[in-house]
């Protein structure tokens, strides 16, 4: 039974993990900043996530001397072509996240009339076994309202949050895209691109 549930999150988390092509944000990579102050910098920067008690924060190393960065402290960064913003009071904080309520960094995926961006925590799903989740939250331009996208379950997060209207209501251009969006019929595989087609004018005939 322990082999069963096991593999069951296993499972489950699969398509929630970075591929590791696409895991450089957290390592350290070349990076540029930009700290609460407007001074802006370069180094070697890596996204540690949170556990054990301690939040997310973001690593700098430069000349052989690591740094420390919370949200409060560095609005803007790049970590080698990954873009985050800061976000305040995000309201879809989960996992071990869910513990540091207020700022929070996401990375930014397209932009356009919908703004896509990935919302990453780590989640526990049993004594030895942590999941690297990346919740897709989406925003029209020029708001500072997001709605998560979380078709099936998501570990560590509240399904309740994430019901599929308020995402459908971003795309009033494509009434049948909204209808998928409504039915969580757009796979995680699928978002980014369907969102750039729509951002590109884009639509899907009924």
């Amino acid at each position: 039974m322990i082999v069963s549930v096991r593999l069951f999150c296993l499972l489950l988390a699969a398509g929630l993990f970075l591929p590791k092509l696409a895991r450089a944000q957290f390592i350290f990579a070349p990076g540029t900043y930009q700290l609460a102050n407007g001074t802006k910098g370069t180094a070697s920067l890596k996204l540690v996530l949170a556990e054990g008690g301690r939040p997310t924060v973001v690593v700098g190393s430069k000349n052989s001397r690591e740094r420390t960065f919370r949200p409060a402290d560095l609005p803007a960064f790049t970590i080698d072509t990954h873009r985050f913003i800061r976000v305040n009071d995000f309201r879809f904080l989960s996992g071990t996240d869910a513990d540091f309520p207020g700022a929070t960094w996401l990375e930014m995926l397209e932009t356009g009339p919908v703004e896509l961006f990935y919302y990453h925590y780590q989640a526990e799903l049993g004594p030895s076994f942590k999941a690297h989740v990346k919740l897709p939250v989406l925003r029209k331009s020029g708001t500072a309202t997001f709605f998560a996208y979380a078709p099936g379950r998501t570990p560590g997060f509240d399904q309740k949050l994430a019901p599929g209207g308020f995402v459908a209501s971003l795309f009033p251009a494509d009434p049948v895209l909204q209808r998928q969006f409504a039915t969580n019929s757009v796979s995680r595989a699928q978002l980014a691109t369907v969102v750039h087609a729509y951002n590109q004018g884009v639509r899907l005939k009924p």
